[in-house]
C-alpha cells in the first residue's frame, strides 16, 4: 500500500509528527501528496506554534479564506519574536505612529501625545510606561522632530508645539489652518509643511511665522539644508 492510500485519519496522525520543512518536502513527492499536504487540517497544529497565523488561542481561524500553509510561511519571519498576551501600547488614531530613537530613549507618538520610553541596554526591551509625556495638541500628532534641547511636534489641529526637553516650557506656534504634515528643525530654525498648501518658516522664539511660501498642493515633506536654506 502506498502512503497516500492510507486512511485519512492515519495520514493526519503520521503528518502531525512532521515540521513545516518536512511537510513542504513531502508535498513535492507527487501530485496526490501535494494536494493532501496542502490541506489546512495538516498545517493547523504547526500554525498554532507560530505568531500571526490567524489561529487564536481558542483554536478558531481568523482568516479561513487564506491557506494555512501560506500563512505559516509568512509567520516564520516572526519565529524569533517576543509574543506577549497584553497590549503594551495602543492608540486611537488613523495615522501611523511617528517614532524616533535618541540614544537609549524612544519617542513615540500616540494619538495626541508623545511618550518617551527608556530602552533597557541589558535586554534591548522597551520600558513599559513612558517616563515623560509631551501633550498639548487637540488632534493626532502628524509628525515630530527632535533637537538636543527641544521636541517639536505638528498636529492635525494645525498647531506646532515646541516642548523643552530640559524644563516644562511649552511654546505654541499658530499659523497653519489645516494639519501639519511635515517638520524639520536646525540651529533654532523650524520649517513646516501643511495640508493648507503652505510652507512656513519659524524660529524657536517666534509665535508667528517669519516667512510663508505658498504651494500649489498640500505639502508632505520638507527639509532644511546644511546652509539653512529651506526647500520642499
Amino acid at each position: 500500500m502506498l502512503l497516500f492510500q492510507l486512511p485519512e485519519d492515519v495520514l493526519y496522525h503520521i503528518l502531525s509528527y512532521l515540521d513545516c520543512r518536512a511537510l513542504s518536502r513531502l508535498s513535492q513527492v507527487c501530485r496526490n501528496l501535494h494536494c493532501f499536504v496542502n490541506r489546512d487540517a495538516v498545517w493547523r497544529k504547526i500554525a498554532k506554534e507560530f505568531l500571526n497565523t490567524g489561529i487564536t488561542w481558542s483554536g478558531t481561524d481568523a482568516y479561513p479564506h487564506i491557506p494555512l500553509k501560506e500563512r505559516v510561511k509568512i509567520a516564520q519571519n516572526w519565529c524569533k519574536g517576543l509574543c506577549k498576551r497584553v497590549v503594551p501600547l495602543k492608540w486611537k488614531t488613523k495615522l501611523l505612529p511617528w517614532l524616533q530613537l535618541d540614544r537609549n530613549i524612544l519617542f513615540l507618538s500616540q494619538a495626541a501625545n508623545i511618550g518617551a520610553y527608556y530602552v533597557r541596554q541589558d535586554s534591548g526591551r522597551l520600558q513599559r510606561n513612558p517616563f515623560e509625556i509631551y501633550s498639548g495638541h487637540n488632534g493626532d500628532v502628524c509628525r515630530f522632530v527632535l533637537t538636543d534641547s527641544h521636541l517639536i511636534s505638528g498636529g492635525s489641529d494645525g498647531k506646532i508645539l515646541v516642548h523643552s526637553r530640559t524644563s516644562d516650557t511649552l511654546v505654541e506656534l499658530t499659523g497653519h489652518n489645516q494639519e501639519v504634515n511635515c517638520l524639520d528643525s536646525k540651529d533654532g530654525l523650524i520649517i513646516s509643511g501643511s495640508r493648507d498648501r503652505t510652507v512656513k518658516i519659524w524660529t524657536l522664539t517666534s509665535y508667528r511665522p517669519r516667512d510663508t511660501i505658498p504651494m500649489y498642493d498640500r505639502v508632505w515633506s520638507v527639509a532644511i539644508s546644511p546652509t539653512l536654506r529651506s526647500r520642499q
